[in-house]
């Protein structure tokens, strides 16, 4: 009996040690790691601010091929969201979300376990160094008062700083293979649209040539507009469908948003009434002083591959000032890339 109470005091000794020593321990753990990327700094920010390439560099993207992942929110910055589960217990269960972003230099992600309750937060800072870009990544941890977890967190930068840096040597591979075309010039903005309805009309012409095919468009929707009672509710668009090849033949549709939906019914002339996209845009704006349209488009096209989003569907343009009146040097144009 004298062992076995020997035994329980050591023991209550040793838990009151160790519980008097937990109240001393770090309640937050850092752990961080960097490396250079040979491009630039809008490039590496384009793959890191949504969860379209996070797979592609992930260092535990091959732990289970079979994990599901869910996407949410805005396909890029702030609120987007990816969630995962997995039966594997190495993977596990969680969700990560954007939570704040500063173009071309730092990106804040909120990391959830579902077996953790810690508070987890990674940041991305990016500087330029030289041609390229330096690249900390960080996670900050904190344990809520929670004791064992205090111990857990004196093995952090042991058990994860690894995985960082296989996550850093994939991602810089990735970012290097990716097209490193300079869109910083062109503010280019992610946003959600609601469906509006419209009046349009099919038409078809060489680039060069569609100036007066559009206007008559509109001319003709505007004649439908009156005769049906019809409101305009905003700028015309001009939506793209395709150019044909090789004669280069844009073919478009000439639309117009109304205030209130019109019905097949009132159809005449050739004019359709739907409606618009409903969804999230890249959007930017092409002002007739700065640099030609095609090469706000050539930086849409750049930053939607480099960050991984998908087409979702035909890009469009809406005249921001009205083109009867408007000379061309002061005009400009609102340019919409749907996304996924």
């Amino acid at each position: 009996m004298r062992v076995l109470s020997g035994l329980f005091i050591a023991f209550v000794i040793f838990v009151v040690a160790a519980v008097g020593v937990g109240f001393f321990l770090p309640d937050e753990a850092h752990v961080e790691r960097s490396t250079v990327i040979e491009a630039p700094p809008a490039t590496v920010y384009a793959v890191l601010g949504g969860f379209k390439q996070f797979n592609r560099w992930s260092p535990w993207a091959d732990l289970d091929p079979k994990t599901q992942y869910q996407y949410s929110g805005a396909p890029f910055g702030p609120g987007a969201r990816q969630k995962w589960q997995s039966d594997d217990p190495n993977v596990g269960g969680g969700s990560q979300e954007i939570l704040e972003v500063t173009p071309y230099s730092m990106v804040k992600v909120r990391l959830s376990f579902d077996s953790m309750s810690t508070e987890n937060q990674l940041t991305y800072t990016l500087t330029p160094e030289g041609e390229g870009t330096r690249l900390v990544w960080a996670m900050d941890t904190g344990f809520g008062g929670d004791l064992l977890n205090r111990y857990f967190g004196l093995l952090f930068d042991r058990m994860i700083g690894p995985d960082f840096e296989k996550g850093l040597s994939r991602l810089e591979s990735l970012v290097e293979s990716l097209p490193k075309d300079d869109f910083t010039a062109v503010p280019i903005e992610i946003r959600e649209l609601p469906s509006r309805p419209l009046a349009s009309l099919a038409g078809e012409a060489p680039h060069a040539e569609s100036a007066p095919v559009i206007a008559a468009a509109r001319a003709r929707i505007g004649q439908f507009l009156a005769a049906s009672g019809q409101r305009p509710a905003g700028a015309p668009l001009t939506i793209t469908h395709g150019v044909d090849e090789p004669g280069g033949i844009w073919k478009f549709d000439v639309a117009v948003p109304l205030d209130q939906a019109c019905t097949a019914a009132t159809e005449e002339g050739g004019v359709q009434c739907g409606k618009s996209y409903q969804g999230w845009v890249l959007y930017a704006r092409h002002e007739r002083t700065d640099a030609a349209i095609t090469s706000i488009f050539a930086a849409l096209r750049t930053f939607k591959t480099v960050a991984g989003l998908e087409d979702n569907g035909d890009i469009w343009e809406q005249s921001t000032t009205d083109p009867a009146t408007t000379p061309v040097a002061d005009s400009a144009t609102d340019l919409y890339w749907p996304i996924k």
